[in-house]
């Protein structure tokens, strides 16, 4: 009695043992990766918190890595091929530039791993992405450029805050808003790049403003940067003169706008992209069907006037939040 005793406490050590493993490994099995250019700002940090709300209700770990700024090509690229590595069951990728990610990218797809453009439609310029959530870029400059004849319906002239050197998002965007105003009254007179920080931006919009002291628009490539154009027209004493237009509603966008000195916002919903993003990962880790490949989340503009009657909870964070 007593040895049957010991071997079946044995044989419930083992048991238990076995489960435990296989916890650990089903733990293991659940992490998602996500890469990024930058993971701090007024467009990275909702769409996170949207990804990393829902894959915490759906069960997922996730492993942000953040490069550190569209400069940081090559080590955004290294920290994808590292998840790829790590054996991650999906990855969630936003690339600096998609020209440098081919590579990467087809190592995730050689290793059965699912890459889902989030807050991107394009993962690579030569691989498709498995899915993708994403407002387009070009839809957003094709916005931005109703907002400039909106607000200058007679004309007038444009100063351009293009967005960070390199970055297709910001290329895209500008692109298909100078298509669209290539045939109005309206003109660009400056037009620079620079990195996506606050203060660079204000210094450059500064900069637009002395050297073109009766220009009509100041254009955001994001609103890091429209921001930055509203808060040099304010400093300047032009609000409302110098008309501030850009997409993106963060919070900081939200406060300059209530003073006057942001008039036209093309926001998009990067909380609900992040949602959707991780929600179609789900899909594609369980082995069930996408209803799209692609979902293009809707462009909402906003002004002044519409500003406290439409909903922010799929555009900015909660206060505090960070990744």
């Amino acid at each position: 009695m007593q040895a049957w005793s010991k071997g079946r406490i044995a044989r419930t050590v083992g048991c238990a043992a076995a489960i435990m493993l296989l916890a650990a490994n089903a733990q293991a099995a659940d992490k998602v990766g996500v890469s990024m250019p930058n993971i701090k700002g007024p467009w990275f940090t909702p769409i996170l918190f949207g990804i990393s709300d829902d894959a915490k209700k759906l069960g997922y770990e996730i492993i942000i890595q953040d490069a550190g700024g569209y400069g940081n090509v090559d080590k955004q690229v290294s920290q994808f091929s590292n998840l790829v590595v790590q054996q991650v069951k999906a990855i969630l990728l936003d690339p600096a530039n998609p020209d440098s990610f081919n590579g990467a990218v087809r190592q995730a797809k050689a290793a059965k791993i699912p890459v889902v453009g989030a807050g991107s439609p394009v993962v690579a310029s030569s691989v498709e992405a498995d899915a993708a959530a994403s407002s387009s870029h070009c839809s957003i400059g094709h916005e931005l450029a109703k907002g400039a004849k909106t607000l200058l319906p007679n004309g007038g002239t444009i100063a351009i805050l293009a967005g960070p050197p390199g970055a297709f998002w910001a290329s895209d965007r500008l692109r298909c808003f100078k298509e669209d105003i290539a045939n109005s009254n309206l003109k660009i007179v400056a037009e620079q790049t620079s990195e996506q920080d606050a203060a660079v931006a204000l210094s450059l919009a500064n900069d637009f403003l002395q050297r073109f002291p009766n220009v009509d628009l100041l254009y955001g490539a994001d609103d890091t940067y429209g921001v930055g154009a509203g808060r040099a027209a304010q400093g300047a004493q032009k609000c409302g003169k110098a008309k501030v237009l850009f997409a993106v509603l963060g919070e900081a966008a939200e406060e300059i706008m209530r003073a006057g000195c942001a008039d036209y916002v093309v926001a998009q919903q990067p909380v609900l992209i992040g949602r959707t993003a991780i929600g179609m990962v789900d899909k594609l880790v369980k082995g069930q069907p996408l209803a799209k490949k692609l979902e293009e989340i809707a462009l909402i503009p906003v002004t002044k006037a519409n500003l406290d009657s439409i909903s922010k909870t799929t555009m900015q964070a909660p206060k505090g939040w960070t990744p």
